[in-house]
């Protein structure tokens, strides 16, 4: 996993106390942390900084934390999205997961370790999820430049079928034409089977 340190983390929370026990939390813990009191300025840091993780309120004025979650999972769905909620409404909770949030933290948190926690857990997930990515994509890669591989043996040695038969075909015509030229010079057929490609032993005595 990444270094707190190499972490940037972006709270939306329109609750001040709150943002700033996160951030002053985190920031111990040597997180990056970004702030935004509502929804649509989160969306709007998220573009410009690109964190590695995203902390939501659902309840928030202007764009809630429902929409938020919408956005950033169509954006970009490799974000670990994490819900801090004091709504209390399994329905809220059920609708922040089904939108793609891959955690939900109920408020008041009575111990910050468990948001840490939360985040720790779903760093290891994404970092999982890319590794075992990038490995399904170099596996395909391995698969086609391999079948690639096969395909070029195929038409190689069809190719060099194609030219041995066309070079059979003309050893039979060269051969039928040598015992149709001695025969009509009343001399015997050197090739005993002319539609053969035979050795020397083939020859007529």
């Amino acid at each position: 996993m990444s270094t707190a340190s190499q972490v940037k983390v972006l709270i939306i929370e329109d609750e001040r106390p709150v943002r700033e026990s996160f951030r002053y939390f985190l920031e111990d813990q040597n997180y990056k942390v970004l702030e935004a009191e509502e929804g649509e300025r989160g969306l709007e840091l998220f573009a410009q900084h690109q964190p590695d993780i995203v902390i939501t309120d659902l309840r928030m004025p202007n764009l809630g934390g429902h929409s938020v979650l919408e956005e950033l999972a169509k954006q970009a769905p490799d974000t670990p999205l994490i819900v801090v909620s004091g709504t209390g409404n399994i329905s809220d909770t059920v609708e922040a997961l089904h939108l793609g949030a891959w955690d939900y933290l109920p408020k008041p948190i009575s111990d910050l370790t468990m948001l840490e926690h939360a985040i720790s857990k779903s760093l290891d997930r994404a970092r999982l999820l890319k590794e075992n990515r990038e490995y399904q994509h170099d596996l395909e890669e391995q698969v086609a430049r391999r079948t690639q591989e096969l395909t070029d043996k195929i038409e190689e040695v069809t190719r060099f079928n194609k030219m041995a038969m066309g070079r059979e075909r003309r050893i039979i015509e060269l051969k039928r034409l040598i015992n149709e030229l001695l025969i009509e010079l009343g001399r015997k057929p050197k090739f005993a089977s002319p539609d053969l490609i035979e050795k020397d032993s083939s020859l007529i005595e």
